[in-house]
């Protein structure tokens, strides 16, 4: 579960940390960490905390092996133990706001920037690292032999209680087996690519200059993966509904990149996978809005065919 330290928590931590009074100020937050921003020795950081550390070990490994003028990306100057059971980490902070926070004008001039950053993402050299699917922080390497095999494992009854989900509360149990039976229908349709997956593109993650339209920085890294980077795609269209920078995005997509081999299957998978993920962490975490909200998603998704 997300953190709950008060300014004062953290505040104290920093000022021990760094011999001085920090008076950090809380920013607007993902759904995973806390964050603050604070200012030391003439220069701005920003301040999370998790209660687990692989997401900041992930975003160190992408600044030093991905970050370039093309894919701009803060350096984590520190990261550690918080206390015995929470991580945090240290990073430069980059100007601008949120793709989210940007008006539909700002969205509109990014629509080419952003779509050359996901081509570069994807462009990454990962030739010295093995395997598909949500890589290590550690050594870059992942665990799954291929990318179907990655998909497939949301299904896997070792690593998901879905007997449990399915009996809990507000969940629709038949909703699951028919995005499961889905999903397993179009897996034959997803390549074997490996190219590097940002796994959460987009949206509050990709932050803008709005007097400039240009991009400041690519952040949260945790869910970063090897497979076919339309995943990255599939993202806004799954959200598009939620978030308007993310309708903008799927539809100038499904304009620019849709001539591409299997397109609207590879889409419509990956749109199925990311909503079983969400429904199944939602119901567990009893974030009822969301699971509502994901739920009437996936079956629009379902009914909708190409009409994603």
């Amino acid at each position: 579960m997300k953190t709950t330290y008060t300014k004062n928590d953290i505040a104290q931590f920093l000022s021990e940390k760094h011999g001085e009074t920090i008076n950090p100020s809380r920013m607007i937050e993902g759904q995973e960490s806390q964050a603050f921003s604070f200012r030391h020795n003439n220069k701005d950081f920003v301040f999370r905390i998790n209660p687990i550390i692989e997401g900041f070990q992930k975003d160190d490994y992408a600044y030093r092996n991905f970050s370039s003028s093309k894919i701009p990306i803060p350096k984590a100057v520190e990261y550690g133990a918080f206390d015995d059971n929470h991580a945090f980490c240290i990073s430069e902070k980059a100007p601008g706001i949120t793709l989210q926070d940007a008006d539909e004008s700002t969205v509109s001039d990014l629509l080419s920037g952003i779509t050359n950053l996901w081509r570069s993402i994807s462009e990454v050299d990962i030739s010295n690292t093995v395997g598909y699917g949500v890589f290590s922080g550690k050594d870059g390497n992942a665990s799954f032999h291929s990318w179907r095999d990655y998909l497939l494992s949301i299904l896997d009854q070792e690593k998901y209680d879905w007997e449990k989900v399915k009996s809990l509360e507000h969940v629709d149990a038949g909703l699951i087996d028919n995005l499961k039976s889905a999903l397993t229908g179009l897996i034959e349709y997803c390549p074997e690519d490996r190219n590097l997956i940002h796994g959460d593109f987009g949206s509050n993650n990709v932050l803008v200059d709005p007097h400039t339209s240009k991009i400041t920085a690519t952040i949260d890294w945790d869910c970063a993966s090897y497979g076919d980077p339309l995943f990255d795609i599939a993202i806004a269209y799954f959200w598009r509904t939620w978030l308007m920078c993310m309708e903008k995005t799927a539809s100038y997509w499904e304009d620019a990149l849709s001539s591409a081999p299997n397109y609207f299957e590879r889409i419509m998978c990956y749109q199925l996978h990311i909503g079983l993920k969400e429904i199944y962490e939602n119901a567990l975490d009893g974030s009822e809005n969301t699971l509502a909200w994901c739920q009437k998603r996936c079956r629009r998704i379902l009914d909708g065919g190409k009409n994603l």
